[in-house]
C-alpha cells in the first residue's frame, strides 16, 4: 500500500507547522493556560459577532472575568489579541490535517477523509473567522496574508500534492491539480452556499456530503480503467 501522509510528505519536505512572526504581547509564562483559553474563547465570540472594529476590550475582559490589563499584559492591544486567536485556530486546523494519510491504493477513502476534514474546517466557527480577518484585510494586510499562506499550505497543498501523485500514477486525468482541489474542497463543504448560509450537519449528513462530493469528483477525473478504492462507512462524530 503506498502513502502519502501530511507527516511523511509535506508540501516543501517540512511539517505544515502554523508559524506567525514573533510579535510583543506574547502570553506571560506565569498566566494559567485556562485564563489564557477563556479570554480566547470570549474573544471568538466578540470578533466573530462584532467584527474587528467592533470588538472591544473592555467587554471582552469583563465577559472572561478577567481585568483589561491582563488582556494587555498576555496579548498586548488589539491586533494582539485578534493575531492570537488566528493562530489558535490554525493550529487547530493543522492538526486535523495531519492526521490525514493520503493513500494512493484508495483514492475514495482518501478523498472521502479530506472531505470530511474540509468541512471541519470550515465549520461554522472557522468560517465566521475567517470572514473577520479577510473583512480586515486592508486594515491588517501582513496578518491576511499569511493567514492566506498558511491556510494554503496546511490543507490545499497536500492535497495538490496527492491529486499530482495520482496522475503521474495514471489513476487521475486532471488538466490543473491545483484548480483540481480547489474544486474539490468546495464541493466537500457544500459549495458557495456555506458561505451564504452556514449550516452544522451532524454525522450522517456530513457523510452524505463527503460522498457526493467524492463521487462527482472522481467521476469526472478518474481515468479508465482505474480502481477508485474503498467505500467507507457514515462520518465519525
Amino acid at each position: 500500500m503506498k502513502k502519502l501522509s501530511a507527516r511523511s510528505k509535506p508540501p516543501g519536505g517540512a511539517a505544515p507547522v502554523v508559524a506567525f512572526p514573533a510579535k510583543a504581547g506574547r502570553p506571560a509564562a506565569h498566566e494559567g493556560p485556562r485564563r489564557l483559553e477563556r479570554i480566547l474563547d470570549v474573544a471568538m465570540q466578540e470578533f466573530t459577532a462584532h467584527g474587528f472594529g467592533g470588538a472591544n476590550i473592555e467587554r471582552i475582559a469583563r465577559t472572561a472575568g478577567v481585568g483589561k490589563a491582563t488582556i494587555y499584559r498576555n496579548f498586548g492591544e488589539k491586533p494582539g489579541l485578534f493575531e492570537a486567536l488566528v493562530r489558535r485556530t490554525l493550529t487547530r486546523i493543522g492538526d486535523i490535517w495531519r492526521n490525514v494519510t493520503f493513500d494512493l491504493d484508495d483514492p475514495t477513502g482518501t478523498l472521502r477523509a479530506v472531505a470530511l476534514v474540509s468541512y471541519e474546517q470550515w465549520s461554522s466557527e472557522s468560517l465566521a473567522l475567517y470572514r473577520v480577518i479577510y473583512a480586515e484585510a486592508t486594515r491588517l494586510p501582513d496578518l491576511a496574508q499569511t493567514v492566506h499562506d498558511i491556510t494554503y499550505r496546511i490543507s490545499l497543498r497536500p492535497l495538490i500534492d496527492y491529486l499530482q501523485a495520482l496522475k503521474d500514477r495514471g489513476v487521475l486525468e486532471i488538466a490543473d491539480t491545483q484548480e483540481a482541489a480547489a474544486n474539490f474542497t468546495q464541493m466537500a463543504v457544500g459549495g458557495t452556499r456555506f458561505l451564504l448560509f452556514p449550516a452544522t450537519l451532524d454525522a450522517e449528513q456530513r457523510g452524505r456530503l463527503a460522498d457526493e462530493a467524492v463521487r462527482m469528483f472522481l467521476h469526472g477525473t478518474l481515468a479508465t480503467g482505474a480502481a477508485p478504492g474503498r467505500p467507507r462507512g457514515p462520518a465519525p462524530d
